[in-house]
């Protein structure tokens, strides 16, 4: 779901064969696109390649809200199967396309759902209004493929966005560009290049665009206001041009609207998947994380630990960033009990803690696997997940310590020279998943300059491209979406060690890289037991998963990249640790 670095433009290759937009029979246009017609009228206006900047009041408010719910649900929950990738992998075309007919979910109720998001403690909801495969969760006019056409009958988003704006609660849409179901849209399933994944002879982007147009005019005007519109392009739909297009038109239509940064233009914040992004404080982020395996319900699925959950929003709000949970309800259009009871973990924590959540900048350290720190005002909380000595000591501060308080009950002493400032709990009072220490200084502590920890990981590479500053091995762990390590050019195989602070007990690995399609095809990963190099596995797979092993203790890890097409990249490479 991650932007790629390689951009098609799928203007030149669009087919000037054109099918009309199927629309509901006799439906009235909505009020935003009143007047707008076929050749829809206006539309120059929205061609200014000039990106209009966010309202700050806006992104203040986003940034102050830190945790929200992120709702994937449609029909396919019927099959319990991958919202979008799994319409003709898991489900047949002809049978996932049909899905809706039997959509009926008699038990969903605004109101309850909005109570659920304020239990735990989140203060914004973003929800799918579309996905890529393209049916419409809206009363849309544009197209007959929406929830209107189900035996529900009903708008869950209108109810949604009603019950929301009457409890204060932000919301906002997801809309997917790629639509693998409208004639218009060039592909009918993942881009795989050229040779592989032919274009629909009724493709045409341009008609599409005023499609896409016309449809986000509807959300805006008839939900609104919405706090963003949070696009996701997939594979074959990165679109430079269109993404310019989007961006002033949507502005044009609620100046406060924020857009996320995945229609292929940089956008208003960044979204980091399934990991928590890095410290910055030049840009607001939030990092989108699924409860259990996959974003749409799963039957019996696996759910993240409340450690997992608490620790992924603490660490978001360290590194300055959100926290967007996807709770996945069920076909019926409730939420399973055990996933309400696990995101209620969180917001029985946010009713005591929340100060140190909500409203507050990260750092000023940066975070580290063992700290987060927020601030506001002239308060730090220190979030102490892991204690690896009686004392933790840190980088000094430029303000005072005027007082400090254990949060989570207890007592603190702090030790504050020129060189360094210490913290010491005893051993009683530490709390296994959070010891939270409040200190008041002597002045704001906002504005003061991030303080960078000592590395925990350094990573070295077998050959690094040219310029070395630009492809470094280190961007290969900065959780940082925007950087990656590259071999030098044309090189298809390389190796990658990574040397950990102190030894780890880890569980599984993730090897990521941003281009589409994927273009690793294989490599083997070794582990140090201290004496000699262990084979832990090898992956003959494209990359991009979550590769899941039996827990070794090392301080060092080996990556054998075996093949990958052109050129060996990696954006990220992920290293989970076992829980204590």
């Amino acid at each position: 779901m991650k932007t790629p670095l390689r951009i098609l433009t799928l203007a030149a290759a669009a087919c000037a064969m054109a099918m009309p937009v199927v629309r509901a029979a006799d439906a009235p246009a909505p009020p935003a696109a009143q007047g707008l017609g076929e050749g829809f009228h206006g539309l120059e206006s929205a061609t200014d390649p000039t990106m209009q900047a966010a309202d700050p009041a806006a992104i203040a408010d986003f940034s102050a809200r830190r945790f929200g719910l992120f709702i994937h649900w449609g029909p396919v929950t019927l099959a319990g199967t991958e919202l979008g990738w799994s319409r003709g992998d898991k489900v047949p075309v002809a049978e996932y396309d049909q899905l809706y007919r039997r959509f009926n979910p008699v038990k969903f109720d605004a109101e309850v759902w909005v109570r659920i998001a304020k239990a735990a403690g989140m203060r914004y909801i973003v929800v799918i209004a579309k996905h890529m495969d393209g049916f419409c969760m809206w009363d849309t006019h544009q197209t007959d493929y929406n929830v209107m056409s189900t035996p529900f009958r009903r708008d869950p988003l209108r109810e949604l966005a009603d019950a929301c704006h009457r409890n204060g609660i932000a919301i906002g849409v997801y809309y997917c560009i790629a639509d693998w179901h409208h004639p218009l849209f060039p592909y009918s399933g993942p881009y795989y290049g050229p040779k592989d994944t032919p274009i629909k002879p009724t493709a045409d982007v341009e008609r599409y665009t005023q499609y896409m147009m016309k449809q986000l005019a509807e959300l805006v005007a008839n939900y609104g206001p919405l706090q963003c519109v949070w696009f996701d392009s997939m594979a074959g739909a990165h679109w430079p041009d269109q993404g310019r297009r989007l961006i002033p038109f949507l502005r044009a239509l609620q100046p406060s609207i924020l857009i996320n940064n995945r229609a292929a233009v940089p956008g208003d914040y960044v979204t980091p998947e399934e990991r928590i992004g890095r410290y910055r404080d030049d840009k607001p982020w939030e990092s989108c994380m699924m409860l259990g395996t996959q974003w749409s319900w799963k039957k019996d699925d696996n759910l993240k630990s409340f450690k997992k959950v608490l620790h992924a929003l603490v660490f978001s709000a360290g590194g300055g960033g959100n926290l967007l949970l996807n709770v996945a309800p069920m076909a019926d259009g409730s939420f399973e009990p055990r996933m309400v009871d696990r995101i209620n973990e969180v917001g029985a924590w946010l009713q005591r803690y929340g100060e140190s959540i909500y409203g507050t900048r990260g750092g000023p350290y940066k975070p580290a696997s063992y700290l987060a720190s927020t601030r506001h005002g002239n308060f730090v909380y220190l979030h102490i997940v892991r204690w690896d000595a009686d004392r933790l000591v840190l980088p000094p501060l430029p303000r005072k310590v005027i007082a400090s308080t254990l949060l989570t009950g207890g007592t603190v002493q702090v030790e504050q020279t020129a060189d360094a400032l210490s913290i010491s709990v005893p051993p009683a009072d530490r709390q296994r998943l959070d010891t939270l220490v409040r200190l008041e200084l002597d002045g704001p502590v906002e504005n003061l300059p991030a303080i960078a920890l000592p590395p925990e990981v350094t990573i070295t590479a077998s050959a690094t491209r040219e310029p070395t500053e630009q492809f470094a091995a280190r961007f290969a762990a900065d959780s940082d979406p925007d950087t990656e390590w590259s071999a030098p050019e044309g090189q298809t195989t390389a190796t990658l060690e990574l040397t950990f602070a102190r030894a780890r007990t880890i569980q599984s690995l993730k090897y990521e890289e941003s281009t589409r399609p994927v273009r690793i095809r294989a490599y083997s990963v070794d582990w140090w037991d201290g004496t000699h190099w262990v084979h832990l596995f090898t992956r003959d797979k494209e990359a991009n998963h979550v590769v899941h092993f039996d827990p070794v203790t090392t301080q060092r890890l080996r990556i054998h990249v075996l093949n990958m097409e052109h050129t060996v990249t990696a954006d990220e490479i992920v290293v989970e640790d076992v829980e204590n």
